[in-house]
């Protein structure tokens, strides 16, 4: 289990395509190739091939366009190729099998370090890719032991989404900024009809850990510790919550499908990644907001994972080059845009992130606590099973009532 390592509305996100109408911005017009990597740069000729697992739409057109424009403008021959099934099981073996692809889009957490790790990665700073334009806590995520092998495209971050109808009902003028603004918030639009907030608790899927990450991180915990405060106080969030009503007591029994009872109006507020933004089946108007920190004196973090390509090491290094020509190309900043606006991820480039709020405000709830992010990654094989300690944890002081401390204590011990 790998925090934030699935997307759990990729599938249900195939049909929402259309936030807002955007023209297709051309492949890669506008963006700086490395040295040599014009279309005169002697790529003709040269037939690469392009591994991704995002099978939804429009993410699996979108990024088949972008490549063969810009293999079109850069001379190259390209198969794009998006696998379903065990795609990391799929990388792996292509790996040991000396057949790897390319180009191949990576999840930073798991795939990027494991392929990195095996010296089946090109280093792209020496093929001149670099990480200009990123945020330091973006650019950290393509590297391992400090070296570059993903170029990041886009990220994952979480932030609150509510009810607007539900909010103005209540009289709720003033968004959340603490865990005390939240308790009070998901209180006052608590009643017979619908809770105040819907948050998963299940074990096993990998959601709790991930929405519970957030609140432990801006209560100033430290997640390879599992008994420091922050912990404590992110534990005792949902104790409350629970105990006030506004967090059914069935909470333990959802997973990643929780959010559905905020798409049906049973919640007013809950929690989840950017790829909502895109959800235009919703029937009422939403809002977002940060993930409110646990007192005015703590500051709101989350938990960020991305995705980026990496090139695979080849004899030949005119087919290396190419590759990561290709790779700057795709990543280039209105490509980043696009993807973003119609397929509900944030762009890597700080400056496409500004486009994207601009194009979809409510954006700027994901967008804003990047830059602070933390990479749970850094915490290497450790964090699978910290992620079930504090799910342990959570559940026990939440089911049996036992307080936070005592929790989190028993978990860390077993």
């Amino acid at each position: 289990m790998s925090i934030l390592r699935t997307r759990p509305s990729r599938v249900a996100l195939s049909a929402s395509a259309g936030l807002a109408t955007v023209i297709l911005l051309a492949g890669c017009a506008g963006s700086t190739a490395p040295a040599e990597s014009d279309g005169d740069a002697g790529f003709e000729g040269v037939e690469l091939t392009v591994w991704n697992n995002i099978d939804f739409d429009p993410y699996q057109t979108l990024q088949k366009e972008y490549f063969e424009q810009c293999a079109a403008d850069l001379g190259i021959t390209v198969d794009v190729q998006t696998l379903s099934g065990d795609y990391t099981t799929s990388l792996l073996q292509a790996a040991s099998s000396k057949s790897l692809p390319d180009v191949a889009l990576l999840n930073t957490d798991t795939q990027l370090p494991q392929l990195a790790a095996q010296g089946v990665l090109a280093d792209l700073g020496e093929l001149g890719l670099t990480t200009d334009g990123l945020a330091d806590s973006v650019a950290d995520l393509g590297q391992y032991d400090g070296t570059l092998f993903a170029l990041p495209v886009q990220v994952e971050d979480y932030s609150v989404f509510y009810n607007k109808e539900i909010f103005d009902a209540a009289g709720i003028t003033e968004l959340p900024t603490t865990f005390d603004e939240l308790i009070a918030a998901a209180k006052a639009t608590t009643n017979a009809e619908h809770y105040g907030i819907a948050l998963p608790g299940i074990a096993g899927d990998g959601s709790t850990s991930s929405y519970f990450l957030p609140f432990l991180l801006s209560a100033g915990g430290d997640p390879a510790e599992v008994t420091s405060d922050g912990a404590a106080a992110a534990i005792d969030l949902y104790k409350t919550l629970v105990a006030d009503g506004s967090l059914s007591k069935e909470f333990v029994n959802w997973g990643w499908d929780g959010i559905d009872q905020w798409k049906s109006g049973k919640a007013a507020i809950t929690v989840s990644g950017p790829w909502n933004l895109v959800d235009t089946s919703l029937g009422f108007e939403y809002g977002t907001f940060p993930i409110p920190a646990a007192t005015s004196a703590d500051t709101s973090s989350v938990g960020l994972l991305g995705y980026g390509y990496g090139v695979a090491v080849q004899a030949d290094e005119k087919r290396e080059k190419a590759a990561a020509a290709l790779v700057e190309c795709r990543t280039a900043e209105e490509n980043q845009i696009d993807t973003a606006v119609q397929g509900g991820y944030v762009p890597a480039l700080t400056s496409a992130q500004d486009a994207f709020v601009s194009e979809v405000p409510a954006a700027e709830a994901f967008v804003t606590p990047v830059e602070n992010a933390f990479n749970p990654a850094s915490l290497g094989t450790e964090w699978n099973a910290l992620q079930q300690k504090y799910v342990d944890a959570l559940q026990n002081a939440t089911v049996n009532g036992v307080s936070a401390e005592e929790a989190l204590s028993k978990a860390d011990q077993g």
